[in-house]
């Protein structure tokens, strides 16, 4: 990788930099146009919008790529020197047998594990730090970020305000995780490819499967363009034929594309159906359930035990740009109590901010409680504290209209499909909500456009 000085060229959001004249412009677009943008897109605030995109530099999300790409090799690597098999790194892992849905223990750990991922990054003056990294098809967001992205890209067009700013938006994700399923299914053109989806979840929209279906249209759109047989469907439609193929409202499913997390699954007779086709070899997933494990916030840990027998370019990354983490144990409890304000606790095997907790927002007494929790129940580590930077977003308030600008924290997420970067995911918290960007936290979901490209 080369040097690239993250702390000396920042290039997240360039808003500070316009004049004062083209924000104003740019702002007075977002209130004519925001309802336009977000229609139909899966947010989970219900009070607020966003009014503009992040306004990144083309250079640096090209950096953020390579810095993400480096990262998931090295976190694979530290699993291959501990497994070989999926198995071995489950029970490393200790994640009980039968929990991960679809997992074949005898799976050996290979690339074909790493070809659909997406970090969670906080800035901390500028440098990007990696809190969490989804491995798996399940990386959410994919269609919504890279809409958001068009729809406000089509605005500037519109408005004219490309001729002031010029701007592009990212390499499509969509596409690119289109390309990746290919390669890794092997599928020929014209291949049938199903999108299944759990209606058991906290996605918008998700307990209702028709109406989920409906929005999910264009994506299939979008398959049949790049030379898919597409349908979309919830996993509980989903049989199994006598000759042991799965079937879907009479239409037969080979290629699943899976859009869920595989743990934790309530049974039915769609899960075992998938279940069925699998073992009989008529269905193939994108991506293996395998690929889940990487995810584990564990091998965070032991890549931080590893740092020092690593390449010094790549001790010097580690230690750059992913906190400290640590598990955590009844040894550690006394440091960890006295050490709140500087970490933050969390459970291994969650996604998206899932049960995180920031120890200088708990009180003494609410982390001496989790931390003994944590302690009991095992699987729990502990990471240093990370002040993630803020940003100036302008929102605008969906019933009465009101103009509010906040300095709120925020994320982002680089996808990579088949180790190529792509689109970008960009979480903002929201108003008084504290640092922690999960569900809970009414955070909001915007695209990005790149400067420096156009």
């Amino acid at each position: 990788m080369t040097t690239f000085d993250w702390a000396g060229r920042p290039g997240f959001d360039a808003w500070g930099n316009l004049s004062a004249g083209l924000r104003t412009e740019i702002l007075a677009a977002g209130q004519a146009g925001w309802q336009v943008v977000f229609d139909e897109i899966a947010t989970y605030n219900q009070t607020w919008r966003p009014l503009r995109p992040v306004l990144m530099d083309k250079v640096w999300l090209e950096e953020l790529y390579a810095l993400s790409d480096r990262m998931l090799q090295l976190l694979f690597d530290c699993c291959r020197r501990r497994a070989s098999t999926a198995g071995e790194l489950r029970k490393l892992l200790g994640i009980p047998d039968g929990r991960v849905e679809f997992l074949d223990d005898s799976e050996p750990l290979a690339e074909h594990l790493l070809m659909s991922g997406r970090p969670d990054i906080l800035l901390t003056d500028g440098v990007p730090k990696f809190v969490e990294f989804n491995v798996g098809s399940d990386v959410g967001s994919v269609w919504d970020s890279e809409k958001v992205s068009a729809r406000f890209l089509e605005l500037f067009r519109t408005t004219g305000l490309v001729d002031q700013l010029p701007v592009e938006a990212p390499v499509s994700a969509v596409d690119r995780r289109y390309a990746a399923i290919r390669e890794t299914l092997g599928l020929p053109p014209g291949a049938r490819l199903t999108m299944v989806f759990r209606t058991d979840g906290e996605y918008p929209e998700s307990h209702d499967p028709e109406k989920l279906v409906e929005l999910l249209q264009p994506f299939v759109v979008r398959g049949r363009e790049n030379g898919y047989d597409m349908d979309v469907q919830p996993v509980d439609w989903l049989t199994l034929s006598e000759d042991e193929h799965l079937v879907g409202r009479g239409r037969r499913v080979e290629a699943i594309l899976r859009l869920f997390v595989c743990s934790e699954m309530p049974p039915t007779v769609g899960l075992q159906a998938i279940k069925d086709a699998l073992q009989a070899g008529t269905a193939a997933l994108f991506t293996s359930a395998a690929s889940w494990l990487i995810s584990n916030k564990l091998v965070f840990a032991w890549l931080w035990e590893d740092a020092a027998d690593l390449p010094a370019e790549d001790a010097a990354l580690v230690r750059a740009h992913l906190p400290r983490t640590r598990m955590l144990t009844r040894e550690l409890q006394d440091s960890v109590l006295a050490e709140r304000e500087e970490l933050v606790l969390k459970p291994a095997d969650e996604f998206g901010g899932s049960g995180v907790v920031v120890g200088r927002e708990a009180t003494p007494e609410e982390w001496t409680a989790l931390i003994e929790h944590g302690v009991a129940e095992g699987l729990h580590l502990v990471q240093d504290y990370s002040r993630p930077d803020r940003m100036t977003m302008d929102f605008v308030h969906l019933e009465t209209g009101a103009h509010e600008g906040a300095e709120v924290p925020f994320s982002i997420g680089p996808y990579s499909f088949a180790r190529q970067g792509a689109g970008c995911y960009v979480r903002i918290g929201s108003q008084g909500e504290g640092e922690v960007l999960n569900l809970k936290r009414n955070v909001h979901v915007t695209g990005s456009l790149l400067l420096g490209g156009a």
